[in-house]
């Protein structure tokens, strides 16, 4: 299947360029040309299983996160034998606003595959300038999601700094929008230093406008609560 071929192209070029690593080094490392490796990312040829592992090896990453290819689906769940649960992929739209730079910033989580232990492997690709094309994020994590009756839960590991976790708790939504708010937490970037913001996850891309960027930042509530309970809390649904 072509769009498989173009699915590892692209993860291979956003890792390459998450290692902040030139097509031509990248070339060198795998013993091949950097005509060849135009091809790979293009989706042009069809890698052989021995060159999946090699360029694996070159990227510091497993060969699964090269052939994590499933298509986007709109149905959440459904059943299967042994206990085991099965989706197609589900895109989330996240949200949070950067005080320093007065901002809504764009990202997007993709949970896929088989659920194993109660737990979905996911994707985090932050820093999106549109939703056009997420392998233009200026970060990329990995990591797994839980959902509970109440709350959903996201662990994530930034592919380029594994120093980096990141945790996110979003309290689950009985509307029908499906929105979720909740608290993310993990490194600043300049200063890179521990941080906590409030973020809203959407089943669909919401208006980035004034009504938005309320939730988004810190009410008088929210800076109330932290003086009283030293504490910072999610305390508000959407």
């Amino acid at each position: 299947m072509k769009e498989i071929s173009i699915h590892v192209g692209k993860r291979i070029r956003l890792y390459r360029k998450m290692k902040n690593m030139t097509i031509e080094v990248f070339a060198k490392r795998i013993n091949k040309s950097k005509a060849t490796v135009s091809k790979y990312e293009n989706g042009d040829i069809a890698i052989d299983i021995e060159t999946l592992f090699i360029i694996a090896q070159a990227l510091d990453i497993s060969i699964a996160q090269l052939i994590d290819f499933e298509q986007i689906q709109e149905s959440n769940e459904q059943s299967s034998e042994s206990g085991k649960r099965h989706h197609g992929k589900k895109r989330y739209y996240l949200y949070f606003y950067d005080g320093r730079r007065s901002r809504i910033v764009r990202n997007v989580i993709d949970v896929r595959g088989d659920m194993e232990n109660g737990a979905y492997p996911a994707d985090f690709y932050a820093d999106l300038e549109d939703y056009s094309n997420c392998y233009q994020c200026k970060y990329l994590y990995h990591g797994m999601m839980r959902r509970y009756d109440t709350f959903t839960h996201f662990q994530f590991e930034n592919q380029n700094n594994k120093m980096e976790r990141v945790f996110l708790y979003a309290v689950n939504s009985f509307s029908p929008s499906g929105q979720m708010i909740g608290m993310f937490s993990g490194l600043s970037i300049q200063p890179i230093l521990p941080a906590s913001f409030k973020f809203v996850l959407s089943p669909n891309t919401i208006a980035e406008d004034e009504t938005l960027k309320e939730i988004l930042r810190f009410s008088k509530e929210d800076i109330r609560a932290m003086k009283k309970m030293n504490m910072f809390v999610i305390n508000q649904r959407l």
